[in-house]
């Protein structure tokens, strides 16, 4: 059974309430009161945002992580901010967030291509699913909390 606990909105203090979550914890994302992901792993460490979904072979429904920028690299925009699909097996939905959780720009990412970035400063950058991508558009707000494994 999975409890939801500590749901944020990213309204308030983002990095007072995101302490408690830590590198490689099991978050839940939501769409406003519906859950986009119930899997997704939360990296905010340098080894587990390079890890990211590299080595998987497929990419379940409801997985995928959330990727907190390194903090000389938060706020910012293009290369900064930007991923790379060298090495992945299949295509997947990519959020850039701002600090409030809201998407600035959406993308689905292919396979083996060296570069996607956003136009606009991000904060975090959400992986999930592909037949996520039209939930998060550009403007969705998103906000997610730690789940415990009773």
């Amino acid at each position: 059974m999975i409890q939801v606990r500590n749901t944020h909105s990213l309204d308030q203090d983002v990095l007072l309430k995101m302490r408690h979550i830590g590198d490689k914890e099991r978050i839940v994302i939501f769409d406003g009161d519906d859950v986009l992901a119930r899997d997704v792993i939360f990296c905010c460490s340098s080894d587990s945002r390079r890890e990211g979904l590299l080595g998987r072979k497929v990419l379940g429904s409801e997985e995928g992580v959330l990727l907190k920028m390194p903090a000389g690299r938060r706020g910012k925009a293009g290369f900064m901010t930007s991923i790379h699909m060298l090495g992945m097996r299949f295509p997947i939905a990519v959020a850039w967030l701002d600090e409030k959780g809201v998407v600035v720009h959406s993308v689905l990412a292919k396979p083996w291509r060296p570069y996607y970035a956003s136009p606009r400063k991000a904060w975090y950058v959400l992986e999930v699913h592909p037949d996520l991508l039209e939930r998060i558009p550009t403007g969705e707000k998103l906000r997610w909390a730690g789940i415990d494994q009773a």
